[in-house]
């Protein structure tokens, strides 16, 4: 590394301890929160996660209808509504733990690295797991695979990067790695510890700034870039996940796809499957409804067809929906109506989308609540 990289880097970690500091002493109350509820659960293994804020019941409750009744799935909600509240109490078995504050998917999957005793699982609320034996299958592991996932990324040197929307984390690996005393985090990283990765919220959130050790593991499975530092893999930063799986891959570990889809924003027949859909930008496409062409692998014509898989999932959520929902759904309406469109044309356009990508018309009707 040159000399100002390496002043640069020491500068980026002293302001990044900092605002660390600042988010553990934000987050304290609501992890002890968390760890409580944990210690209350009747069965802490392989639970799956899955995670969500307000506005977002419609997208869980589809998921939800795939998951069997012995998956081990818990929720936890952020900033959630009184009557968004009340109607998972009334229509979900689940276990169910609400933050009262905003928080982003990294926080919470970092209270959950924190507080697990077995293997665990993560997944969307917009992956809809079409084959209930997935579960089964994501949390068996061999003992070198530190992850089991089903999308990844192509990445550089032929090292692929596994996508979030449906990971398991071997238990025996984290707690191996913590143990030879390296920093083991979820959360997303980059070199000058920017926002990028982490959801806004009503307060600044930034990535973590890569330790020292884990520079040096980095470099094991990276190419080194021109300013002496390991290449980010994808875009501008280490992803969720991300980092974890690099270190653990230098460390002998494995990444294992369970299913072999690929993730690299081309949208084409490799991201879908009849076993497993996973959607992707629910919860931030209206953001673009104006972005340019190429701004964004959600803009234009992506943003139109998420504002109608929006609605479709909205109406397949039935008529007992919080009063929010209601309001959300005339939204919803107005907006395909500004389309020039009305509810069986989105149907036809969402079945024509997915079935061009090889999902079987079967296949549809069920995550549209026509089967």
């Amino acid at each position: 590394m040159t000399e100002q990289t390496l002043i640069d880097l020491d500068a980026a970690r002293q302001l990044g301890a900092e605002r660390q500091a600042a988010s553990d002493a934000y987050e304290r109350e609501h992890l002890q929160a968390f760890q409580a509820f944990h210690a209350g659960l009747e069965d802490k293994r392989n639970i799956v996660y899955m995670f969500f804020t307000g506005n977002l019941l419609h997208w869980l409750s589809r998921a939800l209808v795939f998951v069997p009744e012995d998956a081990n799935v818990v929720l936890i909600g952020s900033d959630l509504a009184e009557d968004e509240i009340a109607w998972l109490r009334g229509h979900t078995s689940r276990p169910f733990h609400h933050v009262a504050a905003r928080l982003d998917d990294n926080a919470v999957l970092d209270f959950i690295f924190k507080t697990a005793e077995h293997h665990f699982g993560w997944l969307h609320i917009d992956c809809f797991v079409l084959n209930p034996q997935l579960f089964g299958e994501m949390m068996r592991f061999d003992g070198d695979v530190a992850i089991n996932c089903i999308w990844a990324h192509p990445g550089i040197d032929q090292v692929d990067i596994l996508h979030s929307a449906f990971a398991t984390i071997n238990f025996d690996v984290l707690t191996a790695i913590r143990g030879r005393g390296i920093e083991v985090s979820p959360c997303t990283y980059s070199y000058e510890g920017s926002p990028a990765g982490r959801t806004v919220t009503e307060r600044p959130l930034y990535s973590r700034i890569p330790t020292p050790e884990q520079v040096e593991l980095l470099r094991k499975v990276l190419p080194t870039g021109p300013d002496g530092l390991p290449q980010y893999s994808i875009g501008d930063h280490f992803e969720i996940l991300e980092l974890y799986q690099l270190v653990a891959n230098a460390l002998g570990y494995r990444l294992n796809q369970i299913r072999h889809l690929v993730r690299d924003g081309a949208v084409t027949a490799a991201h879908y499957s009849n076993e497993i859909i996973h959607v992707n930008g629910v919860s931030t496409y209206k953001l673009y409804k104006a972005a340019d062409a190429g701004q964004t692998y959600i803009a234009n014509q992506l943003y139109v067809l998420l504002l109608q898989a929006d609605y479709a999932i909205l109406a397949a959520m039935g008529a007992d929906v919080p009063e929010p929902y209601a309001k959300l759904r005339a939204e919803l309406e107005a907006g395909i109506g500004e389309l020039g469109l009305d509810g069986g044309q989105v149907a036809q356009n969402l079945y024509g989308f997915l079935m061009s990508r090889g999902v079987s018309q079967e296949s549809c009707a069920r995550i549209l609540g026509h089967a």
